[in-house]
Formats: structure tokens, C-alpha cells, sequence
């Protein structure tokens, strides 16, 4: 993915200027100042904290999103994502992107929009969720970056079954949900719903599941 090859290039460059300025420090001694870099296990140690500090950094906010963005979300995902997009829908200012990456896993993405229409990047960063379980079937709530709105999510977990597959899924808000379900992935529903709040309740096949905040 050309995410992770620049963020490794942009890491690589900063640790190599780092290696050659601890080195330095190691090797010129000031008149009255103990060296802060004695040897070279500590040029090391600096250079790979100067590594690892760039490629958190970069990974938990994205150049990306302030420079250019994309211009359609299947390149904002495709851009550090992996997989077969089955779904991509847009929901005013986001999108949602279901993707198999084999053997019956399926993935979910929300991706948030510029005001200009440009797409932008889904990171750890701006990512929020929270998952619940009802027996052999998984719920969550995935929200739109910056907001309350969410895409409710159900499945079934990966310790389930074909058979464990939900039937019917309804809520409080009267949402509808849609379905997905491809060969050689599982059943899989989503809607969405804005301003997300406590009293929201969601029944799958009858049951009653409540999100805990």
C-alpha cells in the first residue's frame, strides 16, 4: 500500500539525519558537559525512537488529508486499505465501505468527506466504535468522524456459524437496514442513524440489544 510505503520512506529519511546527528554527539565532546550519547548502543536506541515517534506520528495523522485528498471514496480506501470492496454507500459528508479480505471476513469502514468533496483517509485516529455481542451475533456502531452519527452494523461473530446468520434486524429509530450478502462472505446488515443516543435500542430476531455506553 502506498500509505505504508511513504510513511516507511518519511521514517527511514528522519531516522538516517537522526543516526548522523547522535553520532556527532557521540563523537564531539563540549568542554565542561557530560555527553548526553556515550556509545553506540544509545546512537541506536535514539535513532530507532526517532523512527517509531515518525511512523506513529504520521499514521495517526495523515498528511494525506490535509494535502490533497481523493476524489472518489474507492481511492481513499484503496489507498491504505486491502481487500474486495462488496459495498460502498455514501451518506452525506461520509461513506461506508464493506470489504472481504477471505475466508468469510468481512470488514467495515467509515470515510469522512471534505466540505470541497474530497474524500479523506480512515485512521486510528478519527476512528470510533463500539461492539456488543448477542450470542453468535455481533453489533456495532461505527461513527462518522467528528459526529454522533453512526452506521449500526450486525453480523454474526466469527465463532458463529452459517446458521447463526441474523434474519431480521429493527430499532427504535425505524431505521432501514440494508443487506449484503455475497458468495464465500457472510450476512451482513448496516443502516444508518444520526445523533446517536442512549435510549437507542436494537432487536435482532426479537432480542433485545442494548449498546452500553
Amino acid at each position: 500500500m502506498l500509505y505504508t510505503v511513504i510513511r516507511l520512506i518519511f521514517a527511514l529519511a528522519a531516522s538516517g539525519i537522526a543516526f548522523v546527528m547522535l553520532s556527532n554527539a557521540r563523537d564531539t565532546y563540549v568542554a565542561g558537559r557530560r555527553r548526553v550519547i556515550r556509545s553506540d548502543s544509545g546512537v541506536l536506541a535514539g535513532t530507532a525512537a526517532v523512527f517509531l515517534a515518525v511512523t506513529v506520528t504520521l499514521s495517526l495523522i495523515p498528511v494525506e488529508n490535509a494535502v490533497f485528498g481523493f476524489r472518489e471514496p474507492e481511492d481513499s480506501f484503496r489507498y491504505n486499505h486491502t481487500g474486495e470492496i462488496l459495498e460502498i454507500d455514501e451518506y452525506g459528508g461520509c461513506a461506508l465501505v464493506v470489504a472481504s479480505t477471505g475466508d468469510e471476513r468481512v470488514t467495515t469502514h467509515v470515510l469522512p468527506q471534505r466540505g470541497d468533496g474530497k474524500w479523506l483517509l480512515e485512521t486510528v485516529y478519527n476512528r470510533r466504535r463500539d461492539v456488543t455481542t448477542l450470542g453468535y451475533c455481533m453489533a456495532e456502531r461505527l461513527y462518522v468522524p467528528g459526529a454522533d452519527d453512526c452506521f449500526v452494523i450486525v453480523a454474526r461473530s466469527a465463532s458463529g456459524s452459517i446458521a447463526d446468520d441474523p434474519s431480521n434486524v429493527t430499532d427504535s429509530r425505524n431505521t432501514r437496514f440494508q443487506v449484503v450478502s455475497y458468495p464465500d462472505t457472510m450476512t451482513f446488515y448496516y443502516g444508518y442513524v444520526s445523533d446517536m443516543d442512549d435510549k437507542y435500542v436494537l432487536y435482532v430476531d426479537g432480542e433485545k440489544l442494548v449498546f452500553s455506553e
